[in-house]
């Protein structure tokens, strides 16, 4: 069998699995499934640098926050609210975690098979 008809049969199977019949030929199934993944990719990539960026808003927060106690030792520092960044930085590590420890995506980045 070559791989055109290794390919043929696998889409069979996938669409009787599904209840779909033919709807597309592989070739056009193979480019959506080409562009899901690009999107999925484009996604990570987007929220990877909102999170470099959220990391580095909170880190001049907390420091902007502790400007003021230089002089005083660590023990001796009063309790300090989380800065807003915080907040923001913590919703772009849920939806990252979501993905990779979950398989949870945005609803714009789903499909099933």
């Amino acid at each position: 069998m070559d791989g055109k008809e290794a390919r043929r049969r696998r889409q069979a199977l996938i669409e009787a699995m599904a209840g779909l019949g033919a709807q597309a030929p592989l070739e056009e199934d193979e480019a959506l499934t080409d562009a899901r993944i690009m999107a999925r990719l484009a996604w990570g990539r987007d929220r990877i640098e909102a999170f470099k960026r959220a990391t580095k808003a909170v880190d001049d927060a907390w420091m902007a926050q502790l400007a003021p106690y230089d002089d005083v030792d660590e023990e001796d520092l009063p309790d300090l609210p989380s800065p807003p960044e915080q907040a923001v930085l913590e919703a772009i590590l849920a939806e990252i975690h979501a993905v990779t420890e979950k398989d949870r995506w945005p609803r714009h980045l789903h499909w099933s098979v």
